[in-house]
C-alpha cells in the first residue's frame, strides 16, 4: 500500500514541475526575388553552374545564429527550415535565371559540363546585437571559374540590413532584404565581367 501511494504521490509532483516549452518555430528567407533581364541584345553565355554555397560547419546548419558582444550563439526556440547554404543557392538559381545572363543554368547536382562555374563561400550569415539595435549582415565571396578549372574573376560583397525587431523574426526579414541585395549585386558583378 505505502509503494502504491508514494507512487501516485511521484506522479502528482512531477506533474506539478513539468513547465511547457514553447514550440520551435521554422524560418526561411524570402526567395522570391525580381530581377531584370540583363540579356537585351545578346545572352553573355552558353551555360553556368552554380556550386552548393560553402560555409563552415556551425553555419550550414539549421541553427539560427545571432552575435551578442563576442559570443556567438543560436536561438533556442527559432529554426532555419533549411540552411542557409540551401536557401541562397536556390536564391542564387532564381535571380540568375530571371537575368538571362546564360543561355542555360545548372544546378550542382548535375553532370551536365558548362562553360563557367558560379562558386561562393558563405562568410557571414547572421544577426548581430549592438545595444539596444539590432542589424543582419550576409557576407559572402563568390569565384567565377571557367570549364579549364581556371579562376576569372573574384568577388566579395558584404550587406547589412537594420533589423525592424531584436528577435529571430526581425533578424530573418532583415537576412532576407540583405540576400537579395547581395544576389543583385552578384548578378551585376556577372554581367560587367561577361560584357567585357
Amino acid at each position: 500500500m505505502k509503494k502504491y501511494l508514494f507512487f501516485i504521490l511521484m506522479i502528482v509532483l512531477s506533474g506539478c514541475s513539468v513547465k511547457s516549452l514553447p514550440p520551435t518555430k521554422s524560418y526561411t528567407i524570402n526567395t522570391q526575388i525580381h530581377i531584370k533581364n540583363m540579356a537585351i541584345n545578346h545572352q553573355k553565355c552558353k551555360s553556368i553552374k552554380i556550386n552548393f554555397p560553402d560555409s563552415s560547419s556551425f553555419m550550414m546548419s539549421t541553427n539560427m545564429i545571432y552575435i551578442k558582444g563576442l559570443q556567438k550563439n543560436s536561438y533556442y526556440f527559432s529554426k532555419w527550415y533549411e540552411t542557409p547554404n540551401q536557401m541562397l543557392n536556390d536564391l542564387f538559381y532564381t535571380g540568375l535565371s530571371q537575368s538571362k545572363i546564360c543561355k542555360n543554368i545548372y544546378s550542382f547536382g548535375l553532370a551536365i559540363p558548362s562553360d563557367l562555374i558560379l562558386k561562393s563561400q558563405i562568410l557571414d550569415f547572421s544577426q548581430k546585437f549592438i545595444g539596444n539595435h539590432s542589424f543582419s549582415e550576409v557576407k559572402i565571396i563568390f569565384f567565377l571559374i571557367n570549364k579549364d578549372n581556371l579562376l576569372i574573376a573574384q568577388k566579395e560583397f558584404d550587406v547589412k540590413v537594420m533589423c525592424d525587431t531584436n528577435n529571430a523574426e526581425g533578424g530573418v526579414k532583415a537576412l532576407s532584404k540583405a540576400s537579395k541585395q547581395i544576389t543583385s549585386k552578384m548578378i551585376s558583378w556577372l554581367y560587367k565581367i561577361l560584357d567585357k
